[in-house]
C-alpha cells in the first residue's frame, strides 16, 4: 500500500506474481509444465518489493546505498570505538538478514565484505582479529581502497585496463595492416 497500488490494479500484480507456470526446453526435449510459488521481478517490480528495506537499514542508524540488487551501509567512527561499532555492523546485518529472509531474500555472505578505510596511522592501530576486512571494495565500477583518498587500487585498475586495450589494439591494428 506505500505506492498508492489497491484494487484491480493491485489484483493485476497479484495475478503477475503468483501461481507462474514455466516449462524449459533442452534441444528438442520439453520438460512438463512446472508452478512457481514466487518468481523473478523486473527491475522495477524488485526495487518496490525491497523498499521496505531502505527503512530497515535508516532505522539502525546506518548511511548506506542501494543499487538493484547491491547494498552497501557506511558507518563513520573514532578508531577508540571500533568494537562498539563492529557490533553496531553485526546487529544491523542480523536485522537485515531476518529482513530478506522474511521476504524469501537470502543475504550472500560470500560477497560480503568490510573495508575500513582511514589514515595508514588509524588503520594500523586497529588490530581486530574478529573482523575480517577486505583492502578494497568495488562501488558501482570505482575501487575503493582502505588508505584515505590514495585510490591506488583504482588507478592500477584503469592502468591494467589501459594497457589491455592498447596491447589488443595494437595486435588488431597489426593483423589488419598486414598484406593477404
Amino acid at each position: 500500500m506505500c505506492f498508492g497500488i489497491h484494487g484491480s490494479v493491485l489484483s493485476w500484480f497479484e495475478s503477475y506474481l503468483s501461481s507462474r507456470c514455466f516449462r524449459v526446453k533442452c534441444e528438442t526435449d520439453l520438460i512438463s509444465w512446472y508452478t512457481s510459488s514466487c518468481g523473478v521481478l523486473g527491475s522495477l517490480l524488485f526495487v518496490m518489493y525491497t523498499t521496505p528495506l531502505n527503512t530497515r537499514i535508516s532505522s539502525c542508524s546506518l548511511n548506506h546505498h542501494l543499487y538493484a540488487d547491491d547494498t552497501q551501509l557506511f558507518l563513520s567512527f573514532l578508531s577508540t570505538h571500533l568494537d562498539s561499532s563492529i557490533d553496531h555492523l553485526h546487529n544491523a546485518l542480523d536485522r537485515i538478514s531476518s529482513w530478506m529472509t522474511a521476504n524469501l531474500l537470502t543475504l550472500n555472505s560470500s560477497k560480503t565484505e568490510f573495508l575500513l578505510i582511514g589514515l595508514s596511522k588509524q588503520l594500523a592501530k586497529i588490530n581486530n582479529s574478529s573482523l575480517s576486512t577486505t583492502h578494497s571494495a568495488r562501488n558501482l565500477g570505482f575501487i575503493f581502497d582502505e588508505h584515505v583518498l590514495t585510490f591506488s587500487h583504482h588507478v592500477s585498475s584503469v592502468s591494467k585496463s589501459c594497457y589491455y586495450h592498447i596491447r589488443v589494439s595494437f595486435a588488431v591494428s597489426v593483423h589488419t595492416s598486414m598484406p593477404k
